[in-house]
């Protein structure tokens, strides 16, 4: 994965002013969205609409961190890129959530299937994740 530094080299990330209100409008949608994901229906059909779901709750969550620190980001993969910073997450963890970046492109871009088992998989995985950078942008408020 790309540092965070190539990003903002290459325009993909902007910085700004810290902006806490968007940070914290996030925060809650992130929450909401990854709770609509695991109480929805989800059939074979619309796996790919809940997998979506998990997934974009954890971007929220991330570009709440980044918002409260100034930057803006038009990338997906910049924002992952952005949590390798914070040693509360592991290696494994920034690349699984990139994994699910990826993923994610390939339903939404190129037709790719995805499973009910695919979105268990992900709400299993993105829930631990959602609290952890969740905490990281509450240490990041009493700073």
């Amino acid at each position: 994965m790309k540092n965070f530094s190539v990003f903002l080299l290459d325009g993909s990330v902007k910085r700004q002013q810290q902006d806490r209100n968007l940070s914290e409008e996030l925060a809650r949608d992130c929450i909401e969205r990854l709770d609509y994901a695991k109480t929805s229906e989800i059939t074979e059909r619309k796996a790919k609409y809940a997998y979506e779901n998990v997934y974009e709750a954890l971007r929220e969550a991330a570009d709440s961190i980044l918002f409260l620190q100034g930057f803006k980001s038009f990338s997906h993969e910049a924002t992952i890129s952005f949590l390798q910073q914070f040693r509360e997450l592991t290696p494994k963890e920034i690349a699984d959530f990139d994994r699910m970046r990826a993923k994610r492109n390939g339903m939404k871009y190129y037709g790719k299937s995805c499973s009910v088992k695919d979105v268990e998989e992900a709400t299993k995985f993105a829930e631990p994740l959602m609290n952890k950078i969740l905490e990281i942008r509450k240490r990041l408020l009493t700073k």
